[in-house]
């Protein structure tokens, strides 16, 4: 799911070379060079359509603050790919798009994935066919507000994400996977039958990575109940936190609540931010255009 008002900038420069490639970050502080996540993406780009007669500078302004669950590194993933797939003419091929993009959060959790680069190459809310190699764009007709609260000073590992994805479970069920399957297709008909409240109580729903990663957000089970009670119609985990997300009919509800749920966190001595903003129906886009 995309959001409005954070966002990177990512240019990137092509001339004729060596295969040389050249990362620049302004912003936030992320991992340069080659640490960086997408070098991994040049790299492969260049090893795909053999262009070793080329140097590649990349210059990221960072927007997306990193390791909170915002989809920092999707972001500049996803910009690269769009930007790579420009200059081969090629940004109608989604799938490859998507494709390019999941390289470079294979640097950060060890295999690619797609769940933020998706949002963020397609805007709204992105459904993938992996198996037919699709990609289904759902643009909400209704507004839907979001307040986002991360808490500051809770990471303390390395590599977050994959460290969050090595909490879940290796597998399920069958009756959690039914339990999960209800509450995705209740998200799908809130999506499609305009209904709000029905969309926030899908998004409350969560079998799987719910039970286990809420344990690393401090205090998130009251802030979820607080949030609910306070008039929120939907709660849950962003990525793999520790921002926690809410869902509301106008950004003056989210706002309101927002500010009370950073009260309760600051009474605690958890001191964190606040980002009201909504679904955004953009995705990767080249500034000016």
């Amino acid at each position: 799911m995309a959001i409005e008002g954070i966002y990177d900038i990512v240019e990137v420069t092509v001339c004729r070379g060596n295969g040389s490639i050249d990362i620049k970050v302004e912003g936030l502080d992320v991992p340069l060079g080659k640490d960086n996540i997408v070098y991994a993406i040049a790299q492969n780009v260049i090893a795909k359509y053999g262009l070793y007669d080329i140097d590649i500078a990349i210059n990221i302004v960072k927007g997306v603050p990193p390791a909170s669950g915002l989809g920092s590194s999707g972001a500049s993933s996803a910009a690269t790919a769009y930007a790579f797939m420009k200059f081969l003419n090629r940004e109608h091929d989604e799938y490859e798009m998507l494709k390019i993009a999941g390289e470079g959060e294979a640097a950060v959790v060890g295999t690619p994935h797609y769940d933020n680069v998706a949002a963020s190459l397609f805007g709204g809310i992105v459904v993938l066919d992996l198996n037919k190699e699709r990609v289904y764009k759902i643009k909400p007709s209704f507004p839907i507000h979001i307040a986002i609260v991360i808490p500051k000073g809770v990471v303390k590992v390395s590599r977050k994400t994959e460290f969050a994805r090595s909490v879940l479970p290796k597998s399920i069920d069958l009756a959690t996977y039914v339990k999960q399957s209800s509450a995705l297709a209740k998200l799908m008909y809130a999506l499609m039958s305009n209904d709000i409240e029905l969309f926030g109580e899908a998004v409350s729903t969560d079998f799987i990575a719910e039970p286990y990663r809420s344990n690393l957000i401090p205090y998130y089970h009251e802030l979820k109940e607080l949030a609910l009670k306070l008039g929120a119609l939907g709660f849950n985990i962003s990525g793999a936190g520790p921002a926690v997300f809410s869902i509301y009919r106008s950004s003056e509800e989210a706002l309101n609540v927002g500010k009370k749920l950073i009260s309760f966190l600051n009474d605690k001595g958890l001191y964190s931010d606040l980002i009201v903003t909504r679904v955004s129906h953009k995705g990767a886009e080249i500034l000016g255009e």
